[in-house]
């Protein structure tokens, strides 16, 4: 496995606009440790870069944002990047994280079988709520928080050294914390919480559990 992060930002609307910038924070954390990022924003999120970055400079560790279904994950414009039954012998011998809708349900298994390490994503899809009043400041958000603040601990586990278990076992256990945090507070987010249990009990962890980016 090379040390070597490839990560996906597109950036079409409300969803993708969120999660761009949440990943943000995933390569401030992997540059300030010497890891090398391939970063595919916006319109660089294609099929053809993806591709290329994964044939040509082999990351150990991919992380997709952005739409899915159950058997892909989608990019720029929704364009889909990696297929189960196409196009998924390119996960071969890689960790990958995808934070999009219902891909953990039969992509993920389709990856692991040919030959990806790791596969940690959603097998349902991922839900997440916004403050309205700040769509444009999305990491002030602290209703977006709840639920990308957990899900970001997936791949900072992994970044840290951790195995794909304890990486995914934290973000759990945040999720969790969030869910407490709500149900013991006078805020009106009381109605949050059923999404918050959903997100984390469709969290996978496929493949290798003990697997860890190195």
């Amino acid at each position: 496995m090379t040390k070597k992060l490839l990560i996906t930002r597109p950036k079409h609307d409300l969803t993708t606009h969120y999660l761009f910038y949440w990943a943000k924070k995933i390569i401030e954390l992997a540059t300030s440790k010497g890891i090398p990022v391939f970063d595919l924003s916006k319109q660089r999120a294609n099929k053809k870069e993806v591709t290329s970055i994964l044939n040509k400079r082999e990351p150990g560790l991919v992380f997709f944002n952005g739409h899915g279904r159950d058997n892909c994950i989608a990019g720029n414009d929704d364009e889909v990047l990696i297929e189960a039954g196409k196009n998924d012998h390119l996960m071969r011998s890689k960790i990958v994280y995808s934070r999009s809708c219902r891909s953990g349900k039969t992509l993920g298994p389709q990856c692991i079988r040919s030959g990806a390490l790791v596969f940690l994503g959603y097998e349902q899809d991922f839900v997440f709520f916004t403050d309205k009043n700040m769509t444009n400041r999305p990491l002030r958000d602290n209703t977006a928080r709840l639920f990308l603040e957990p899900s970001n601990h997936v791949i900072i586990g992994l970044l840290k050294g951790h195995s794909a278990k304890e990486s995914h076992k934290r973000s759990v256990k945040i999720f969790r914390e969030n869910i407490s945090k709500v149900a013991n507070s006078e805020s009106p987010d009381n109605y949050l919480i059923p999404y918050l249990l959903w997100d984390m009990r469709h969290q996978v962890c496929l493949g290798d559990k003990n697997a860890y980016f190195h």
